[in-house]
């Protein structure tokens, strides 16, 4: 099957050629909506931290002492809950000097450049022809993840642009600037243990450099002791976590239902999750590496929908070896992430966001927790 759609996809044909021409049309269409909806929504896009940080507060203690209440007096805008490195907060005080819609319109443009660049950089880097390469960017670009991402004005396609850096380019340039992902660090912790599992200490020094400059000098702008602003991030998404239906279904979620609490709630998870990135970094096939690495993200940590933009790697991989029944499993799970999910949010008047929780949330986290099991089942017989 592979092959027959690799011919038909390098094929000089008039069929292909209106495949292409609807593909493109599709893709202008979903990536202009998603802009002309981050004109109007954007709600995500943590402007009101950066403001707070600018004006030498800090907003972890800002959430910590139970301000940011939604009240007319909250600074916080929105869901902006801070739920980031210190460094992350930093970056974006440029966007606080100028008006909120102008700042909206900048940041979707910056996404829609992230959005291209990561599925070309990628293709290139794995050799996909350019035919190959337009196809799979469409489905990417078409996708509702991609577009919940712009329109809600995320932070995801920022941080999965710097995560990949190190799998494309073999430089010390590419590993500092991948130390950004570590800034939305329910994705970026997963780069870290990559590259613990490669025991290469220098690596690691150069990719935490950003995010210790950016502790630095968060703690030195909010007047902030160093040892305990390290740890406020953390203590805020425990703030969050401990308030219900807050942070969407994990591990953890599934756990509790199976009666297990206290240290192992944590320990259990933390060390399949250390064990699946290990046996990943092994792999000589660095698609494969970068596709389980990023599916074991998905796998042990909240995520809401528009964090799974980190299955294109996979979709790469499964496309590649599409005669393989794993890989078709793998696309018909990327296949509901990335289209049905919206289809069943009409059929059942919910959100996409409102996926990560209740049910579906269950449904969702033991799903992406089954492919991820099936993928390692089956490594003997994909390398």
């Amino acid at each position: 099957m592979s092959s027959k759609i690799k011919i038909f996809l390098e094929k000089n044909s008039i069929y292909k050629k209106v495949l292409f021409f609807i593909l493109a049309v599709l893709t202008i269409i979903s990536v202009a909506r998603a802009v002309q909806q981050a004109q109007i929504y954007s709600f995500d896009f943590s402007v009101s931290t950066a403001k707070l940080v600018s004006e030498g507060i800090n907003n972890y203690e800002y959430v910590l002492e139970g301000k940011h209440d939604r009240s007319e007096n909250d600074k916080l805008l929105y869901s902006q809950d801070g739920l980031y490195a210190h460094g992350f907060h930093i970056i974006l005080i440029p966007f606080t000097k100028i008006s909120w819609e102008n700042a909206k319109l900048i940041w979707s443009i910056i996404n829609v450049m992230f959005a291209f660049l990561i599925p070309i950089l990628l293709c290139r880097k794995f050799s996909f022809s350019i035919n190959e390469t337009f196809f799979l960017t469409s489905i990417f670009l078409m996708s509702t993840v991609l577009r919940i991402n712009i329109g809600y004005g995320q932070h995801t396609l920022f941080t999965f642009f710097f995560f990949i850096l190190p799998f494309i380019f073999q430089s010390k340039f590419s590993l500092f600037l991948s130390g950004f992902s570590y800034f939305k660090y329910n994705i970026g912790y997963g780069l870290f243990l990559y590259l613990a599992s490669l025991k290469n200490i220098n690596k690691i020094i150069i990719t935490l450099i950003p995010v210790t400059v950016g502790w630095i000098v968060f703690s030195y702008m909010t007047n902030t002791d160093l040892l305990k602003s390290l740890f406020q991030p953390f203590l805020t998404t425990i703030y969050y976590h401990d308030q219900a239906d807050h942070l969407p279904t994990t591990v953890f979620s599934i756990l509790r239902l199976i009666n297990i609490k206290g240290f192992l709630l944590v320990l259990v998870p933390l060390i399949l999750n250390i064990w699946v990135i290990y046996k990943s970094s092994l792999l000589k096939d660095n698609l494969l590496k970068l596709s389980l690495i990023c599916l074991s993200i998905l796998s042990f940590t909240p995520h809401q929908i528009h964090d799974y933009v980190l299955l294109f790697p996979l979709l790469l991989y499964s496309f590649r070896n599409l005669d393989l029944i794993n890989s078709k499993l793998n696309i018909i799970f990327i296949i509901y992430f990335f289209f049905i999910l919206r289809i069943i949010s009409f059929f059942f008047g919910i959100q996409p966001w409102e996926f990560p929780y209740g049910l579906f949330g269950y449904f969702n986290n033991l799903l992406t927790l089954v492919i991820l099991f099936l993928n390692f089942v089956n490594l003997k017989k994909i390398i």
